[in-house]
């Protein structure tokens, strides 16, 4: 039932059954609402391999790295999960409510009708809204109606009740991190145009290299970043979100080849460029749900996550990460 201010004071002093429910206080075993979290995680891609045939060679060997803190504070306690989709019981449990709360309101029916002609009488008069319900009340005084409302704001009020916390979910105030990239590329071929060189193979070498501090969103809104985990002490588990690099991160590309003019569309720069790599995390990206180890208040893991893709885009992603709640 969806009731305005002025409805809800009517019915209020009409039944004289609501009660107001304090917060659920954290169980045993929950963290207080506010307290910090920390969650870390690195990630390391590494890919390496050799192709030839009787014409062309292409070796790489590709190392990024990234390492990230977030930062995280405690929600407070709660029935029902926030992170993960509802199981079948507590989907069976909130549609009998749904349902129960739908035949208690039909009793309502006479004392809504009444509070919706003290608001149309009275508007915003506070004086006039008391009075008229004072009426309502000794006219109604002892009737089945009265009575059948009473018990029935009664069921709805315990509906409302909140259950016993369960989960604790915990988001994210912040991030920061730092990364490595390292990667070699050894490339012969024998196009056309390098005819006119030793053994008619062009040689071209790729180097990219960069360091530093993972560059934070020009958005401060967005520099949070998405880490999240929540815990459920019922199955003893943690469902994860790991926190993932928010901007590409700057290195800078040096090529250094024989090819002559006119080999690629776009003509090879010389020296060094500056660039940018958006850092793939696959899977990893993804909330998961584990069972929990000892404490759940210090937890660890690590995943193997295979990358598809060409030559060195293609390659094993390393995921470790710990959890530390003081």
């Amino acid at each position: 039932m969806n009731l305005t201010p002025v409805r809800s004071g009517v019915l209020l002093c009409l039944a004289a059954s609501a009660s107001s429910v304090s917060p659920a206080r954290a169980a045993d075993g929950f963290a207080a609402r506010g307290a910090m979290a920390a969650l870390t995680v690195e990630y390391v891609y590494e890919s390496a391999g050799k192709k030839q045939d009787r014409i062309d060679l292409h070796e790489w060997r590709v190392r990024r790295m990234a390492r990230l803190t977030a930062d995280l504070v405690a929600q407070a306690p709660t029935p029902l999960p926030t992170m993960q989709p509802l199981d079948a019981g507590q989907t069976a449990d909130l549609n009998a409510k749904a349902a129960k709360g739908q035949a208690a309101a039909a009793p309502m029916a006479p004392l809504m009708a009444g509070a919706e002609q003290i608001m149309a009488r009275c508007g915003d008069d506070e004086a006039c809204v008391t009075r008229e319900t004072m009426k309502l009340g000794s006219s109604m005084s002892g009737t089945p109606s009265l009575n059948q409302a009473m018990r029935a704001g009664q069921e709805i009020e315990a509906m409302s009740r909140p259950g016993a916390p369960r989960y604790q979910a915990w988001r994210a105030i912040g991030q920061k991190g730092d990364y490595a990239i390292d990667e070699r590329v050894h490339i012969v071929h024998g196009d056309p145009i390098c005819m006119s060189l030793p053994r008619a193979r062009c040689t071209r070498d790729e180097s990219r290299q960069g360091a530093g501090a993972i560059p934070p969103p020009p958005d401060a809104s967005r520099s949070t970043g998405v880490a999240a985990f929540e815990l459920d002490r019922a199955k003893n588990t943690l469902t994860l979100m790991l926190p993932v690099p928010l901007m590409p991160m700057p290195y800078m590309e040096t090529i250094v080849t024989d090819e002559p003019a006119g080999t690629h569309s776009v003509p090879t720069p010389r020296g060094p460029q500056a660039r940018q790599l958006a850092f793939r995390t696959g899977a990893a990206g993804q909330p998961v749900t584990l069972p929990l180890s000892g404490g759940w208040r210090s937890q660890a893991g690590e995943r193997v996550i295979p990358l598809e893709g060409r030559a060195g885009e293609g390659g094993t992603l390393t995921v470790r990460w710990r959890l530390s709640v003081p």
